[in-house]
């Protein structure tokens, strides 16, 4: 089966660079690549909503739109579209800024046509690992956070609707952020936070249609923390008349003919929720209700090491130097082993926990441990 030709476009202000580009990177890709060009920001927001286009390449310094406030407005309407910065001004601040609004390189224009087939070479490798349009199927035995959590890694704009018994709700998911919840007279982070901790039903992702309000602001990251976190504290929901205590929620009966919309991914296998952990005296006679994480350090830093988000952190540099290490061995994973992208390290300790995540634009590093609830005094017994 004959692959699909690559879509790349290239965005310049000047219109004898374009021409060049077009002749010299034809030359090289031969029938592998369609190859368009726009010469300002208009132009190219044209072509991206006639053509589905592979890779954008930009320069910096335009007229009206420069490059950089092109790179935000492209994160929001285009996230899926690989971009990468070809610029004759590669000073480490553009870079830095260029790399934390969503570009996957910072590149320097060359100067002489070995320069230009280094630049072919580097593009035609980002282009070669981009996935194709995959399976279409149905997730078994998965929790809302695992759908939550996919949906936001891959920037989608998706509906969630939850059906459990008599309760009915419905998550939405815009540019891979979380903006409203709803469930009955419930709304906003009351409503998700509900809606996690149902213990089983049915969901099912569906186009994006923009909620009436937006009722949630922050990270989805910490919306699911938290969500675990109360779930954990105040125990599970009990499921409402006819719904399932399985713990895991299984996909709506797609119509027969009907394509279903929800994102490709493996069939996953969700963790069961743990174990309360009870506290005990120093006889070893339990103690009561079960432990509370409690977050004791943070960190959010870009994929270039700058720290974005620190809190407690007591070796901040070794944090960092930790998440770019572990950055470079999921690409490394990726390439060599055909199980999709590594995005997400979990280390369990004897009452502690880390976590470390890598997503397109930054890294995170979370370590938490359990506490007593409140009152209790103790330690977590093993």
């Amino acid at each position: 089966m004959a692959q699909r030709r690559k879509r790349i476009l290239f965005v310049d202000d000047e219109t004898g660079l374009l021409d060049f580009i077009r002749q010299l990177m034809g030359h090289f890709a031969g029938p592998a690549w369609e190859i368009f060009t726009a010469p300002d920001v208009s132009k190219a927001l044209g072509i991206l909503q006639e053509q589905r286009i592979d890779l954008l390449v930009l320069d910096i310094h335009m007229p009206v739109v420069d490059g950089l406030q092109f790179l935000n407005l492209l994160q929001r309407k285009f996230p899926n579209v690989l971009k990468v910065v070809l610029t004759g001004e590669a000073t480490e601040h553009h870079r830095a800024t260029c790399l934390s609004n969503g570009a996957e390189l910072f590149l320097e224009k060359p100067r002489d046509e070995g320069g230009w087939r280094s630049v072919y070479a580097t593009l035609h490798e980002l282009t070669r690992f981009q996935p194709e349009e995959g399976f279409r199927g149905v997730l078994r035995r998965v929790g809302l956070q695992d759908v939550l959590q996919m949906e936001c890694l891959a920037r989608n704009s998706s509906l969630l609707k939850i059906h459990a018994g008599s309760v009915h709700g419905a998550v939405y998911v815009k540019d891979g952020q979380i903006i409203h919840a709803q469930c009955g007279s419930r709304a906003g982070e009351d409503a998700f936070n509900y809606l996690l901790g149902l213990t089983g039903g049915e969901f099912d992702v569906q186009p994006y249609a923009a909620p009436a309000t937006q009722s949630i602001s922050g990270s989805w990251e910490f919306l699911l923390m938290e969500a675990a976190r109360k779930r954990d504290e105040q125990g599970m929901t009990t499921p409402p008349p006819g719904q399932s205590d399985s713990g895991f929620f299984t996909p709506a009966p797609v119509p027969a003919g009907e394509r279903h919309t929800s994102a490709v991914v493996p069939v996953i296998e969700a963790a069961v929720p743990a174990a309360e952990v009870p506290w005990e005296d120093a006889s070893g006679a339990a103690r009561g209700p079960s432990a509370r994480p409690q977050v004791d350090e943070l960190l959010v830093c870009s994929l270039q090491g700058e720290v974005l988000h620190e809190w407690q952190c007591t070796n901040t540099n070794g944090r960092v130097g930790f998440l770019e290490f572990l950055s470079q061995k999921a690409r490394q994973l990726a390439q060599g082993l055909p199980l999709g992208e590594f995005d997400r390290l979990e280390v369990n300790g004897d009452g502690s926990r880390v976590v470390a995540q890598i997503q397109p634009d930054r890294a995170l590093f979370v370590r938490t441990s359990q506490v007593p609830p409140e009152g209790v005094e103790g330690t977590v017994s093993p």
